[in-house]
Formats: C-alpha cells, structure tokens, sequence
C-alpha cells in the first residue's frame, strides 16, 4: 500500500453514515459491538449541532480507511486547552504498513494548528498491538490515575443526592 494514497480530511455532515460504520468497526474490534448505540442523528447533534468533538477521516484511494475523533479538555494547572483522542481506528487491511502513524501525526498536526497544547489518550489494558505501537512511538504511558466513571444512572443517582 502507497502512503501517498492515504488521505486525512475533516469530518463533515454527510460523513456521519461513514463515521458510523467506522465506529461500528471499533466497538467489533474492541470485543464490544453491544455498546455502538449511538445512531446518526445523535452524532450530527453532538459533532455538528453541539460541535462538541471533532472527527477526521483517512481515505485511501477514496474510501474510507479509519477515523480519528477528539474532544477538548481543559489542564486547570497549566490553564491550557489540550484534547483526548477518543478514537484513533483504522480497518485491519491499513494496520501494519505505517498508516496508524501518519494518521497519528496527521491527528496531532490538526489539533497543534487548533491551537491546542496536549494529546491524551486511553488504551484498553488487553490490546497489546496498541500498547506496542503507542511504546514505539515513545508517547508516555500515563501513571498514578485510576479513572472513574458514572454512566447515565450513575448521573441521575448522583444527581439526586443532598
């Protein structure tokens, strides 16, 4: 496969069908296609309407090979704005011959030109592949966090408490 035939774009509007798909994709990969609930309209609302995240899409040859999504967080510490990559998925037939880190690098390229200062990211503990290729790439692997989460009745729960 050419690098030069891959191509990173921004996500838009009528992206979201193939945005779908490729996330589709990610829950399968990631052992877990029971969790891709989301459907269209709610990502056109949240990327497009709310614009609270941002996507890219990698073609190759003018389909669709992968996507990368991330969303702004702010570092209270040094008041700056950096995100956290979400996302970073490319379909089995593009891993292996160099496309993850040029879509990488095209990921960090698009959000150092939104201005931002960091690029965070998690990696579920079993994929090693990932682990392996994030090491290679000398990213440091974060320590001394253990993260937490409230699902939507979680919220509510919370939310009720006095």
């Amino acid at each position: 496969m050419d690098i030069k035939k891959l191509y990173i774009r921004k996500a838009e509007p009528a992206d979201i069908p193939t945005l779908q798909a490729l996330i589709k994709g990610l829950a399968a990969y990631e052992k877990r296609p029971q969790d891709m609930t989301g459907t269209k309209e709610q990502l056109h609302y949240w990327l497009f309407e709310r614009k609270i995240a941002a996507a890219l899409i990698a073609e190759y040859d003018g389909a669709a090979a992968g996507y990368a999504l991330y969303y702004p967080v702010f570092g209270s510490f040094a008041a700056a704005g950096k995100v956290h990559l979400e996302d970073l998925f490319l379909k089995e037939n593009f891993r292996g011959c160099g496309f993850g880190r040029y879509f990488l690098a095209r990921t960090a390229e698009a959000v150092l030109a939104e201005g931002y200062t960091e690029m965070e990211w998690s990696c579920l503990d079993w994929n090693r592949a990932s682990i392996d290729f994030y090491k290679k790439l000398e990213a440091k692997q974060e320590t001394g966090r253990v993260y937490f989460a409230f699902d939507k009745q979680g919220l509510k729960t919370a939310a009720a408490w006095r």
